[in-house]
């Protein structure tokens, strides 16, 4: 095998390794998102107040745009944001 594939290849393998710790933190932190999501709408129904705040989630989107460091863009990283919140205000 080549010296060059090889040394790419294990380069790879470590990039992978990293990618699937992040992965576990962000299935942790989604899960750790959604029982506090729960815990929202709980009150909510305790206080017969609508589930849905359309105002709340573009204060999120704006935030999440506003600290935003790169390399995904603003709306790239709103669009995946937009998928996160419509799966939390939908799950039971």
């Amino acid at each position: 095998m080549d010296e060059k594939v090889g040394m790419a290849e294990e380069q790879i393998s470590g990039f992978r390794q990293q990618i699937d710790e992040l992965d576990e933190k962000i299935a942790q932190n989604l899960n750790e998102r959604a029982k506090i999501v729960l815990a929202i709408r709980e009150l909510k129904n305790q206080a017969n107040l609508p589930i849905f705040d359309p105002q709340r989630e573009q204060e999120i989107l704006t935030r999440l745009a506003l600290t935003n460091p790169g390399p995904l863009s603003d709306e790239d990283l709103k669009e995946i944001y937009r998928n996160v919140l419509y799966y939390m205000r939908n799950f039971e």
